[in-house]
């Protein structure tokens, strides 16, 4: 009688077992020792059909067949496993390989993006759509020296969240470049953003935190800049900038940002509370950005400044910032 249902298959399908090899190994470890012929009878299958399914059965050495046509099958928890770390290992190999592939994307796509390029006048301005931001931005990195100079309107997010950016901007900085971002300081309102910064200190980039980031972009050494169409809002698309005179004016209003901004707190820093106030009231920073930066509330923030004005003698935070000043707290960082 033949046997046409397909319960208890398909399991092995993974490891190159088909449904009909699966089904004559349940019948090998159920009937360990008959011939092929009575299995052929059991399953209800030709002499051919069987015969086939126990081909990638021994290949496998699921089931091993003497020379009297009988088969036997070994305890399928140490057969099976073997089978199972070869697969694991083919898999692993294959994972590896494709990492070799990714890894490389981002150069191939760099000389797809050259060849766009390369025609073109080098101080023209050259509209980047957003599929391509990413790609020109690692082409640049690899094609430029010198500081790289980054306001962020937005944490973690556009080409500094593609995994090609971050792999060549840290092996730059890994090797030596210098790496400076300014950082809104709301940014210290929400921890998961605050760790994304706090991860890029300790590969290596130099931070500040300004109330207000003018715009986003990038200056690369002095040979370009990658900014957004629109001043002060993100967009996924951008723009690239090869002429001098534009990337000195983008150096400059990054530098502009960079000393008037502050280092990022680092976690549990113990510092002079006065000193630190004064120091942000002559940034510029409103009562709000310094709540963040101090980690207070915004009511005692105020309370404490209505104190120092008070044990001044002063009557306006002008007049606070000018006692400062005399104090040498609000002198500009030029590093």
């Amino acid at each position: 009688m033949a046997t046409t249902g397909r319960t208890d298959v398909t399991a092995l399908g993974s490891l190159g077992i088909d449904d009909d090899a699966e089904r004559l190994y349940r019948q090998a470890l159920r009937h360990d020792g008959s011939t092929l012929d009575e299995h052929v009878d059991r399953l209800g299958w030709t002499p051919e059909r069987t015969r086939a399914a126990l081909a990638p059965l021994l290949q496998a050495q699921l089931v091993r067949e003497d020379v009297a046509g009988r088969l036997t099958a070994p305890h399928p928890r140490t057969a099976l496993t073997r089978l199972l770390e070869r697969e694991q290992a083919r898999v692993d190999l294959r994972r590896r390989e494709l990492e070799d592939v990714a890894a490389v994307v981002g150069d191939y796509s760099a000389d797809h993006l050259a060849g766009r390029t390369d025609a073109v006048d080098p101080a023209a301005l050259d509209a980047v759509p957003a599929e391509l931001v990413a790609p020109t931005v690692e082409e640049v990195l690899r094609s430029t020296s010198g500081v790289i100079r980054s306001c962020h309107l937005e944490v973690g997010a556009g080409p500094a969240a593609d995994a090609g950016v971050d792999r060549d901007a840290r092996r730059l900085v890994a090797r030596g470049r210098e790496l400076r971002s300014v950082y809104p300081a709301d940014v210290l309102d929400h921890e998961e953003r605050l760790a994304w910064v706090r991860g890029w200190a300790a590969a290596g980039e130099r931070q500040r935190v300004v109330e207000r980031v003018p715009a986003e972009f990038t200056v690369f050494g002095t040979e370009a800049v990658i900014a957004g169409p629109v001043w002060g809002r993100p967009v996924s698309s951008a723009v690239l900038l090869r002429m001098p005179l534009l990337v000195a004016a983008f150096t400059a209003v990054f530098d502009d940002a960079w000393r008037s901004g502050l280092p990022v707190p680092d976690e549990g820093l113990e510092q002079d509370a006065e000193t630190r106030l004064l120091a942000l009231l002559g940034t510029g920073f409103k009562d709000e950005a310094i709540a963040r930066y101090l980690g207070l509330g915004l009511r005692t923030v105020r309370r404490r400044v209505a104190v120092l004005m008070d044990e001044h003698g002063v009557h306006t935070r002008f007049q606070l910032g000018a006692v400062a000043e005399r104090r040498g707290l609000l002198r500009r960082r030029s590093d």
